[in-house]
């Protein structure tokens, strides 16, 4: 049971937890905001899931993205925010005394889960070829993360490849379906078309446990290492079907059932048997689930 990597629980719902204002995301620059107003809370985060268990942290610029910033504070450069977030990391992992790697995040560059506001492929590849730049020698591993289509995925892919040795693909697949991604397109099919990077791990995450536990199943049957961080979160069937919506996260929500650290444990029991290289936590998730996942670990 000890050979996979324990990446670090949520940060979002972490700081929202810790008394953050966390603002929302759909709305602001959520919780790249903290990097602004509480950086050593970032860090205490960052130690404490060190301390659970993690040995991989990521760095906490999810959504410290030119476009998102342009449209919410356009003062604020993306560059410096990821340089700082990396700096944390790094402040982290030496308080702590421990072995521990640092994935540099390399997240959609447009709000989460709407892969319709994606720009032009030149954009895209820009924004990641900047932030390979800040993290050049001082990451151990990228983490693409949320990828909702082919396109930004394939485009994550090809430039954090080229740049770096090793490189874990994360897909989300937030409706109730866990075969489609966000943009509609079918999971396999994505992760058919990054097989011809030298990636180290596709993975999922963001999305309901037990649907994940579905979504890993397809990914395993072409990708060589698979790995997960879910949220803390089961599918509720019980909800009624919601007749309209804006976007597929208001999906996911509305069908929302919490789980305990307990509970999320019992799945991370069946993504270990199921052969994941990588297990973590997303949204929701504390130093406790980590804990727990570490125990198995052990």
């Amino acid at each position: 049971m000890s050979n996979f990597d324990l990446l670090d629980c949520a940060l979002g719902s972490e700081l929202k937890r810790k008394g953050f204002d966390l603002p929302d995301w759909t709305n602001s620059i959520w919780s790249a905001q903290a990097i602004i107003d509480e950086p050593k809370l970032i860090v205490e985060i960052h130690k404490e899931s060190i301390e659970a268990g993690s040995n991989v942290i990521t760095t906490s610029n999810y959504y410290a993205t030119p476009l998102i910033l342009k449209e919410k504070d356009s003062s604020l450069d993306f560059k410096k925010l990821s340089e700082t977030a990396l700096a944390l990391a790094e402040e982290a992992i030496k308080s702590s005394g421990k072995d521990v790697m640092i994935a540099g995040c390399f997240p959609p560059i447009n709000v989460s889960f709407r892969p319709d506001l994606t720009p032009e492929e030149d954009k895209v590849e820009e924004f990641y070829e900047a932030l390979s730049s800040i993290y050049k020698d001082r990451v151990d591993v990228i983490l693409c993360e949320t990828m909702a289509s082919i396109f930004e995925g394939n485009i994550a892919a090809k430039v954090a490849t080229k740049n770096f040795d090793k490189v874990w693909l994360s897909w989300n697949t937030r409706g109730l379906d866990p075969a489609i991604l966000p943009s509609g397109d079918e999971l396999i099919e994505a992760a058919k078309t990054v097989a011809k990077y030298p990636l180290d791990c596709q993975l999922i995450n963001c999305s309901h446990a037990d649907l994940i536990t579905q979504s890993l199943e397809i990914i395993k049957s072409c990708a060589p290492s698979i790995g997960v961080y879910a949220n803390s979160s089961i599918y509720n069937a019980e909800n009624s079907t919601l007749e309209s919506y804006e976007n597929i996260a208001e999906v996911h929500y509305h069908h929302a059932k919490d789980i305990t650290p307990e509970e999320y444990a019992d799945f991370a029991k069946k993504w270990i048997a199921m052969g994941c290289k990588v297990i973590g936590g997303c949204c929701t998730t504390t130093p406790e689930h980590i804990k727990l996942i570490a125990d198995l670990r052990n």
